[in-house]
């Protein structure tokens, strides 16, 4: 209504919308439902555990959460559906201190947390995460990479390279860069590559990683845990922060 347009300015409402097509746009990437009240709390806390992560400030997550309520009246103080995840995120994100809770995942324990997933049967989860970290990508990065990414050695390139942001398929960075080469030549894992080409179909248009988000973190969650880690409660986002 006039009304309700008039009680948020031109210039918060265009803000609103730029923080609310990034959160949507996470969530396509991941294929994270935004179909009910639990999965959007679900995608929203996974978003700003990434944002925070990348650095970004406390007040990037409150306008969000401010503009998805705006949007959706049935939501926060005074609508009946409660976030109450993304309230406790919130909190989270006032007491923690930036310079000990973005520490970057240590080689060991990603290498670790990795080996357990194979042994639990997630080869692919596995792969990703050891792919997030040396190659410094984000979940959605890795998850969005397709078998035409991958790229075998050539004379001039003696390391198998991954092909990040695809211009073929309009794809770029946060800063606007399409068509990366990431080498994959760290010492710990020459044979990377190799183990990745294993899982091609021959399709190029496939996704490299055959999962889904969800299932890739609930893997790593579970192997976490079971490494002896639950103490440290690393999230997938902080594996890009250590290669």
């Amino acid at each position: 209504s006039v009304l309700e347009q008039a009680s948020v300015s031109d210039v918060t409402q265009s803000g609103y919308t730029v923080k609310l097509e990034l959160f949507e746009q996470f969530a396509a990437d991941l294929q994270l439902p935004l179909d009910s009240g639990e999965n959007i709390d679900m995608a929203m806390v996974d978003y700003l555990d990434q944002i925070f992560l990348d650095g970004a400030d406390m007040d990037d997550a409150t306008r969000l959460y401010a503009a998805w309520c705006w949007r959706n009246p049935s939501f926060g103080r005074n609508g009946h559906i409660r976030l109450s995840r993304v309230s406790r995120a919130l909190q989270g994100w006032k007491k923690l201190s930036p310079t000990t809770t973005r520490a970057p995942m240590p080689w060991i324990f990603a290498a670790l947390i990795a080996t357990q997933m194979v042994r639990d049967g997630d080869l692919v989860g596995g792969l990703a995460l050891i792919t997030m970290f040396l190659c410094y990508l984000r979940p959605g990065e890795a998850m969005r990479l397709k078998e035409a990414d991958l790229v075998r050695p050539t004379p001039q390139c003696s390391f198998w390279t991954v092909n990040l942001h695809s211009s073929s398929r309009g794809e770029s960075s946060k800063l606007l860069l399409s068509d990366e080469s990431l080498m994959l030549d760290s010492s710990d894992l020459l044979n990377l590559g190799t183990f990745l080409d294993r899982q091609r179909t021959g399709e190029p248009d496939q996704p490299l990683f055959k999962s889904q988000y969800p299932n890739v973190k609930k893997s790593f969650e579970k192997a976490q845990e079971k490494c002896g880690l639950k103490n440290v409660k690393y999230v997938m986002y902080q594996a890009r922060h250590g290669g």
